[in-house]
């Protein structure tokens, strides 16, 4: 009998799981995703006329005949819904006319369609049933969205969450406003975050999602080596995403809100290879691709592009079946398949260069390192890992092997780094920032043509070949899926120096922020590997380089010197491993929002004797982690 129970309890599940959506789900219309390449309504004689409705319907964030949601979307009246929703795009000096009308059985209230820039704090409710018509001027060019929600503002301690975030979170699509004129060819992202309620059988769940789907179902963009490559992206969800791109650095156009925008002259323009969008924010980036191969645009966030962002499903042996899937989503994806242990917040890109064979760097007068990844033993609480740095008969690790150490280069030096892997689990190494061929750059699956990279097999290694190209504050980290390789310490500072710079451990400062826990909510905070701090010590009147960085799975930290009445100062240098424009390269409090895959660079001068606070936050749960500069 017990034998008998456990064999039928699996088909039970299925069958109460299945009948109990169908109870809950009404019968409603496919919403489709909208790749935002055709905009919506007629523009003509400088009007642009537009009948949206709000509706309800079944979404499917993978492949058309995977797992399903019961959402609210936008559509254009007489087509089918999608997500996001129709993309508005007209140029600047049209006059806009939106009708739209609530296909709802509850109100739903509707912001954004109005003059830009504007201070609409406030929507506009439509009752179920009913239409509103919006007319007004499109105003300033940039990069917004209009949206609306179903739910009431959520209230997070003191925190109201303006953006919607259950099932009216997919209830936004572009608005773009171009210059008159000419207008250069881009493309336009939208990001959205939605967090799908429990019931009493199944937990909760987060659905991520770009134009609509999530990886590996998200669109496969091509490029050429020399293209000018411009995206508009629009993270239109409650949730900040540390957007970060593989192989290239990508300069900031504009930065803005669904609201405002602002556009920087070429002078004033920020160049990253992570930017943090925070919920309700967009950007407008441009970069040109300069080596052929497989690259990713991605959240920096872990838990955003692991596999557990797949969208569950009812039905036995599932998992065996979501692997297939993964692996051959659509035919753009075959050559990345080896990174079908990623989901969500993923774009895969491929470059390719007419006529040129895969490129393997040059190892001529190469110098040679190697990096030993080894476990520790294990605590209580967590598994650790160590990292070595060999070269020649000098061995160099972190004192409490918690950490690695930093690998110092010098710009225009090759570089070959031999990743051994004395771990239990498959490994690979990410050369965070740095501008390397696709072969070399840590993700499984990358490389150029048939020249595929591997994973690192417990007890193998892997050679990484490059030449830096640009000084800076760098990062090398595991890309393993395994989320406790990054927690437990395989990751450290790649410093490169200018041509004749030494590296003085005195005077560059490198702070790295870890977590020794993967959720978001963490109190397991680290600097340089420790959860413990022991006084820093400076001397008066010498100038410092402090290089912070965050390589923490998933945290959003407020990084502080000093009080909240009386914050240090220090002036920003660098961000990324690139210098900051001079409308940034400023002295200013020492408090930094730091997520993620980013790296800042400060110097950093105290010229008075005493004790500075260092204080470390989670945003999201104002979990803390304290220490204290001596200044002597």
């Amino acid at each position: 009998m017990p034998t008998t129970s456990r064999i039928f309890w699996p088909f039970a599940v299925v069958f109460l799981l299945s009948a109990l959506a169908l109870a809950q789900t009404p019968a409603a219309d496919q919403i489709v995703a909208n790749q935002n390449r055709v905009p919506a309504g007629r523009l003509e004689n400088g009007a642009l006329n537009v009948q949206l409705e709000i509706r309800s319907g079944t979404w499917h964030p993978e492949a058309e005949d995977g797992p399903q949601l019961f959402v609210q979307a936008f559509g254009e009246a007489g087509s089918a819904a999608q997500i996001p929703g129709p993309m508005l795009r007209m140029p600047e000096g049209t006059t806009v006319h939106v009708t739209v009308t609530n296909k709802l059985k509850m109100k739903a209230t509707v912001y954004g369609l109005n003059t830009r820039p504007c201070n609409a704090a406030a929507g506009l409710e439509i009752i179920a049933g009913e239409s509103h018509e919006f007319t007004f001027a499109a105003g300033t060019p940039g990069t917004y969205y209009y949206w609306a929600r179903t739910t009431e503002p959520l209230k997070v301690g003191s925190r109201t969450l303006v953006q919607p975030l259950r099932a009216d979170a997919q209830l936004n699509g572009a608005f773009i406003v171009d210059p008159a004129g000419p207008v250069a060819t881009d493309r336009v992202f939208v990001i959205n975050t939605m967090f799908v309620s429990a019931d009493p059988i199944h937990p909760g769940f987060e659905v991520l999602s770009i134009n609509g789907k999530l990886y590996p179902y998200t669109e496969a963009l091509h490029y050429a080596v020399g293209d000018q490559v411009r995206w508009r992206v629009i993270n239109a969800g409650v949730a900040e995403h540390p957007m970060h791109l593989h192989g290239a650095f990508y300069d900031l156009l504009s930065l803005g809100t669904f609201d405002r925008d602002t556009e920087y002259a070429v002078g004033d323009r920020q160049s990253v290879v992570t930017e943090n969008l925070r919920g309700g924010t967009t950007m407008m980036m441009q970069w040109i691709p300069e080596r052929a191969g497989r690259w990713l645009f991605h959240c920096h966030f872990q838990a955003h592009i692991s596999n557990d962002e797949r969208v569950p499903i009812f039905r036995a042996a599932d998992q065996p079946e979501r692997k297939s899937e993964a692996a051959g989503a659509d035919a753009h994806h075959d050559a990345m398949s080896g990174m079908n242990d990623m989901a969500g917040l993923v774009l895969m890109i491929n470059v390719t260069a007419a006529g040129s064979a895969p490129a393997r760097a040059s190892v001529h007068g190469s110098r040679k390192i190697d990096l030993v990844l080894e476990p520790n033993a294990g605590d209580a609480k967590s598994r650790t890992f160590s990292c070595s740095v060999r070269e020649g008969k000098k061995i160099v690790a972190s004192g409490d092997k918690a950490a690695g150490p930093p690998i110092v280069m010098t710009r225009g030096e090759p570089m070959e780094i031999t990743v051994v892997n004395h771990l239990d689990q498959p490994t690979t190494v990410h050369w965070h920032g740095l501008e390397l061929d696709s072969y070399y750059d840590g993700v499984v699956g990358g490389g150029d043509g048939n020249q595929i990279t591997p994973a690192i097999l417990p007890g193998g290694s892997f050679v990484a070949r490059f030449t830096p190209n640009r000084a800076g504050t760098f990062i090398y980290h595991t890309h393993a899926a395994d989320p406790n390789q990054l927690s437990g310490g395989v990751y450290g500072g790649l410093i490169v120096l200018e041509p004749g710079e030494s590296y003085d451990a005195e005077r560059d400062r490198l702070l790295i922020i870890g977590a020794r826990e993967n959720d978001f909510r963490t109190s397991r905070i680290t600097l340089n590997g420790s959860e413990t701090l022991s006084p820093i010590v400076f001397t008066r009147g010498k100038r410092y380089r402090l290089r912070v960085i965050n390589i923490a799975p998933n945290l959003g930290a407020n990084f502080q010197l000093g009080s909240q009445e009386h914050p240090a100062t220090w002036l920003a240098l660098a961000k990324d491993g690139a210098t900051f424009p001079a409308r940034m390269a400023k002295p200013q409090d020492a408090v930094l929002h730091i997520v993620s895959g980013e790296t800042y660079d400060f110097e950093f001068h105290p010229e008075t004797p005493g004790e500075i606070p260092l204080q470390i936050e989670n945003s999201l749960n104002q979990a803390k982690l304290t220490g204290k500069i001596v200044v002597q």
